[in-house]
């Protein structure tokens, strides 16, 4: 058996029970069982009472569990917290990255691109033929990141197709 401290919830309750001055260990871990069920009871209503909570219903036979679960994986989530984003982010009309590894190599990009432009502030060339060189490279640069952003972030995949059934007008 742990040992309590004397100033906590519980050895307060132990206490006002008298379970502590007879010290049988069964009525101890009998009044520490109660104890437990009357604090999660009343931590339960307190979560009910703070936040919402709502039970979805996923058919398989319909493919709907496998596209969501789908879904989140490819977003690397747990299927609640995907749903959760994939709600709020469709009600705020905001897209989600699903592969956070092509929004680095983009950041990345753009680390380069404030790299190269910092040089040609620092560094005096002596000919101007190195200046253009380096500002040839800039746009070569800027140009992959603004093909890279269209790509990534302009042009969302497409969700999958649904039949008619399924369409809410």
């Amino acid at each position: 058996m742990r040992k309590i401290k004397p100033n906590s919830d519980l050895w307060q309750y132990l206490n006002s029970t008298g379970v502590l001055e007879r010290g049988i260990v069964e009525e101890i871990e009998s009044a520490k069982r109660q104890y437990r069920k009357k604090y999660l009871l009343a931590y339960k209503q307190k979560q009910r009472k703070e936040n919402s909570e709502y039970t979805v219903l996923l058919s398989k036979e319909n493919g709907e569990l496998e596209s969501i679960t789908l879904a989140a994986k490819k977003h690397f989530l747990p299927v609640t917290v995907f749903l959760k984003t994939a709600t709020l982010a469709y009600l705020n009309q905001y897209y989600i990255v699903p592969n956070q590894m092509q929004l680095a190599k983009l950041e990345q990009i753009l680390a380069q691109c404030l790299n190269e432009v910092q040089v040609i502030t620092r560094t005096k060339e002596k000919y101007s033929w190195e200046r253009e060189q380096k500002y040839e490279a800039i746009e070569k640069r800027i140009i992959q990141l603004e093909n890279e952003i269209k790509n990534v972030l302009s042009n969302p995949p497409l969700a999958p197709q649904h039949d008619s059934k399924n369409i809410v007008t």
